[in-house]
This record gives C-alpha cells, sequence and structure tokens, in this order.
C-alpha cells in the first residue's frame, strides 16, 4: 500500500481555489419523465476523505454490527437485523418531515426532484447512501480532522484516506443539487447508493490515497473552513436529524413500513424472523404515533427571514439544458 506525504494534501488543494465558482457556473439540467435535476459538468472526480480507513467500508445503515457482512440481513444477528429496520425507519421519519419544508415545495414547483434519503444520509441519518463531495478541500476536511464535543480537531497521528471516483464511469452518483440547501451546499454533496451492505472498496474504479497525519495539515483545513463551521452552517434540518437520533423513539407505522420492505427483499429478512425482531426492537426503540419535530413556528420563522426567504426560494438556474441524463457505457 502506497503511503503519500501529508503535504500532498496542500499541494492538491492549490488545484480547487477557484473551483466552486467554477462549479456553480457548470449546472446543466436534464428531464427523467416529470422530474428533472442538474448535474455541474465542471466536476470531474469526487471524493470522500476519513480520518482513518475502515475496513470493509460500509454505508452507514451497516455500520457497528457484531454479524459478519455478508450481504444478506436475515444471516444477521436479530439484534443487528432490528437495528437496520430501526435506522430504515428513522430515515423515513426524516423524509416525512421534509414534507413541511419550504424547500420541498419549491423544488416540486420546478419540477425539480429532491431525493429524500439522500438528503437524510447527509444530515447524519444512516442509510444505504455514503456521502461524497466534488470539493476536494472538503474530503481533505474530514480525512484531516476530527470531532469532539468542544469542535473539530485536528488529527495528530495515524493514517488518513481520501477516496476518489470518476463520476463518469459509473452512473449511480448523485448531487445534491442546484437546491440550496445550507450544509450539502456548503459541503459540495454528492451520494452514491451501494447494494446493501456493499463495500466501498469493491466499488468499481474506486481510488484511495493514504497519508500520515501531521497536525499541522489538520490546522490547515481547519482554518480554511473556520473550525468546521462553514460546513456546518445553522440549519433546522440539522436539528431534525439530531432529534430523531437521539430521541430513542419512532413512529409506529414506519417500523412495520421497514419490516415490510425488508420481508419483501430476498436479501433481506425472513417472515418467520418478524416476531422476534419486533420484539427487539422494543428494547431499543419506543413505538410511538408520529410526532412531528419541523413545527409550524420553525417553518414561519425560515418563511419570515427574509435573507433565508431570498436565498433558499429563488428559482434555480442553470447553463443549459440536456434531453436526459444516461449512463456511459
Amino acid at each position: 500500500m502506497q503511503i503519500v506525504p501529508a503535504t500532498t494534501l496542500l499541494e492538491i488543494s492549490k488545484d480547487f481555489v477557484d473551483h466552486r465558482s467554477r462549479r456553480e457556473q457548470s449546472w446543466y439540467w436534464y428531464s427523467e419523465e416529470d422530474h428533472g435535476g442538474a448535474i455541474p459538468f465542471a466536476v470531474q472526480s469526487l471524493y470522500r476523505g476519513q480520518n482513518k480507513r475502515y475496513l470493509p467500508m460500509l454505508p452507514s445503515i451497516a455500520r457497528g454490527m457484531i454479524s459478519q457482512n455478508t450481504g444478506e440481513l436475515w444471516k444477521y444477528a436479530i439484534s443487528d437485523q432490528a437495528r437496520i429496520v430501526l435506522r430504515l425507519a428513522q430515515s423515513w421519519w426524516f423524509s416525512r418531515e421534509l414534507n413541511h419544508h419550504p424547500i420541498t415545495s419549491h423544488a416540486a414547483n420546478q419540477k425539480l426532484k429532491l431525493d429524500r434519503i439522500a438528503l437524510a444520509q447527509h444530515y447524519g441519518i444512516p442509510t444505504g447512501y455514503l456521502d461524497l463531495t466534488d470539493d476536494f478541500n472538503v474530503s481533505a476536511f474530514f480525512a484531516t480532522c476530527y470531532e469532539t464535543k468542544s469542535g473539530w480537531q485536528p488529527v495528530t497521528s495515524g493514517m488518513g484516506v481520501i477516496y476518489r471516483v470518476n463520476p463518469l464511469e459509473i452512473s449511480n452518483y448523485f448531487p445534491l443539487g442546484p437546491q440550496a440547501l445550507p450544509r450539502p451546499t456548503e459541503q459540495c454533496a454528492w451520494v452514491t447508493e451501494l447494494p446493501f451492505c456493499h463495500a466501498f472498496d469493491d466499488w468499481p474504479n474506486v481510488r484511495m490515497m493514504n497519508f500520515n497525519h501531521e497536525k499541522h495539515i489538520g490546522e490547515y483545513f481547519l482554518e480554511m473552513f473556520s473550525g468546521g463551521e462553514k460546513l456546518f452552517p445553522p440549519d433546522p434540518l440539522a436539528d431534525v436529524a439530531l432529534e430523531i437520533l437521539a430521541c430513542r423513539e419512532i413512529p409506529g407505522d414506519l417500523i412495520e413500513k421497514a419490516l415490510e420492505s425488508f420481508a419483501k427483499d430476498p436479501h433481506g429478512i425472513r417472515i418467520g424472523h418478524l416476531k422476534t425482531i419486533r420484539k427487539e426492537l422494543t428494547k431499543i426503540t419506543t413505538l410511538n404515533n408520529y410526532r412531528r419535530l419541523l413545527t409550524d413556528e420553525k417553518v414561519s420563522s425560515l418563511i419570515s427571514d427574509t435573507e433565508w426567504r431570498l436565498k433558499m426560494l429563488q428559482p434555480v438556474t442553470a447553463r443549459a439544458r440536456t434531453i436526459r441524463r444516461v449512463p456511459i457505457q
């Protein structure tokens, strides 16, 4: 395994000084049935930074399990199956909250496709997606820093990794834009959806750059993003995600929906395990009726903020229009 000097990150960083301005000027529309989206054509590579490498590199919905990864949920321990069901239900709860967010009706009015589960992933809800970015500097921040209770700090020892992929080599990469939600916008966010419990390391054409941590490298990227504040601006959706993960309860109808979804999947759960999984779920969460988190009061505060409204609810523009989005063979 080749290990490059950490200073290599600083050299690459210079090539991204004007990346964001070029990115914002290069969105191209595409149409899919009744909705459309856009792709920034200035993007040639996508990146994912981690301050250490995990093997296997699984999507967040499948992390932290006691079972060995097999790609078949029914082979997992019952406790693991219950946790994955809960995580799917949590992503659907976040998706339901988006019904009340002004950005959703704004996107619908423009016939702009909004991937709710991808947004849930980017706001920290475990899903089958993996976060990526088209800004190398964003990936370098996450590769050289770690979060503490008092804020982000530079990593001083061990080995970090930055993954790189070419979005044109496979069609399963999607930008979270051009909507203007604060966190995805600042992080130049993309996602990829992996087959259930599939390792990213085994994904086609994934390249890795490993490096040994140096404190001053992390400090450089911390300063670039104001200690992380630029990448995590105030955002009510972030508060919604935190409450979903911390409240230790879940709408019961979403649990049933998640169980039904996995029971229909040949790689999912077995009908005969449902009773046991339901019992296990009662140990890790409380099943309640739906409780709205993004309240009318919170939404009203957004709408009444003129600066927020002008920034978030403006017509989305793109440079040109393509006929449709198709994979390149």
